[in-house]
């Protein structure tokens, strides 16, 4: 049985050749990243720091390198792995460090989460931490993502342990961790086994569908959540 909670089964999923690369990870953490800074309100020369946490192989910091060149930027990720690869292959465009959330110091302008949370069946413990080390935190995650069509319930033989919809933050604005919450929910073309060719096809077929009294098929979204603390 596979238990993806031991640190050394991610350890050869990082490794070169592994399930990450194997899997389109790096690509689609280049996309998600570009999905971010679409609606990521901030000026390409602005001076800003920014936390990646679960970095992985740096992808998205190296786009973050590329959008904003003024910004301070910092990565974790748990897999010393792929720390190692990440420092690499960025060669200084971000100080990146073995970590995770519990052990995450300091404050940041900016904490980027994507991708992440869902990892954790304690997602809320893990918010709360973060939002306690910056003025904004950004969450990407699958949007009302489901497992043989109902929500998901921790498994930790499952990568994803938790659905996610657009109220799923909203504990942090009652408990006085947060004071605004935005959200939006889009499509990720090239993620999540979803290619452009298929949301073609979805958005073609799709009224044809409805017409002939049919369900519409939608692919995996994502949802963006921008907390300010």
């Amino acid at each position: 049985m596979t238990d993806l909670r031991d640190p050394q089964w991610w350890e050869v999923y990082f490794a070169p050749g592994g399930g990450w690369e194997h899997n389109g990870g790096r690509r689609q953490t280049r996309i998600f990243a570009e999905q971010f800074t679409k609606r990521f309100a901030m000026r390409r020369d602005s001076s800003f720091s920014l936390l990646d946490v679960g970095c992985a192989l740096g992808d998205a910091l190296r786009h973050f390198a590329e959008t904003y060149p003024n910004a301070a930027l910092h990565g974790i990720d748990f897999s010393r792995t792929a720390v190692e690869r990440c420092r690499a292959q960025l060669r200084g465009k971000a100080a990146v460090a073995v970590g995770d959330i519990e052990g995450v110091l300091g404050r940041y302008d900016v904490i980027y989460c994507s991708n992440t949370l869902e990892h954790f069946a304690d997602y809320e413990a893990k918010a709360r931490r973060l939002i306690s080390h910056c003025a904004r935190l950004c969450v990407l995650v699958p949007y009302q993502e489901m497992r043989d069509g109902r929500p998901l319930v921790p498994d930790p033989e499952q990568h994803h342990q938790v659905t996610f919809h657009r109220h799923s933050f909203d504990f942090l604005i009652t408990e006085g961790g947060a004071r605004r919450i935005t959200t939006a929910v889009f499509s990720c073309p090239g993620a999540w086994g979803w290619p452009l060719r298929k949301r073609i096809i979805e958005a073609t077929k799709n009224p044809i569908r409805v017409l002939l009294g049919r369900p519409p098929v939608f692919g995996p979204k994502q949802i963006f959540y921008d907390i300010w603390s």
